[in-house]
């Protein structure tokens, strides 16, 4: 192969991935025509893309990006996977197809350019997808907002108990003995008075 194919081939590699620094490196062999074409089809309908790799090349531009530690899984016939809506995706649906399919073996990748292994891939196909973690943010964020709300909306004669109990919940420690010890005397004084 010349060397001007060779920089094709190379500069094909680094334009297809862009700004992606999440793939998945995968071993394709011993995989028939139909379960290939089968495993692409079903990638391709989750705007995953699959490329199988010359791996001197792969192992330069992956080099060129920074991810050289991928070059250790660069043996044999392999593949890289990219796409979808976000790693744990990826990884998902690229799990539930080795499995289905009882063939491809996933190596490695990498995620945000930091190489990892095939037990690292295991792991994040555990991950709740990307809008699940921001659902969950979000969630934390607004919980004080929502008690502050539900403080306002209750009836007037709950809401300086409500109040109470809240700053209550929200004291240190040593402040919570301060404000019984406070709050003690008066109730003395209201039992001697009656």
């Amino acid at each position: 192969m010349s060397k001007y194919v060779k920089e094709m081939m190379m500069d094909q590699l680094r334009t297809d991935l862009g700004d992606n620094r999440s793939l998945l490196i995968l071993d394709l062999k011993d995989l028939d025509a139909q379960g290939e074409y089968q495993l692409r089809r079903d990638l391709r309908k989750k705007s995953i893309q699959l490329r199988v790799l010359k791996n001197t090349l792969a192992r330069r531009v992956f080099a060129d990006l920074g991810m050289e530690g991928l070059s250790q899984y660069l043996v044999g016939a392999s593949a890289a996977a990219w796409g979808g809506e976000g790693i744990a995706e990826l990884a998902k649906e690229l799990s539930s197809q080795v499995k289905a399919l009882k063939k491809p073996v996933i190596k490695g990748g990498a995620v945000d350019g930091v190489v990892v292994g095939p037990e690292q891939v295991e792991d994040i196909t555990k991950l709740p997808s990307r809008e699940v973690l921001i659902g969950q943010v979000l969630t934390l964020l607004l919980s004080p907002a929502r008690e502050a709300l539900a403080l306002v909306g209750s009836p007037a004669s709950t809401l300086i108990g409500q109040l109470e109990a809240f700053i209550e919940k929200n004291q240190a420690p040593g402040e919570a003995g301060e404000a019984t010890g406070e709050a003690a005397p008066a109730a003395d004084a209201e039992a001697s008075a009656t």
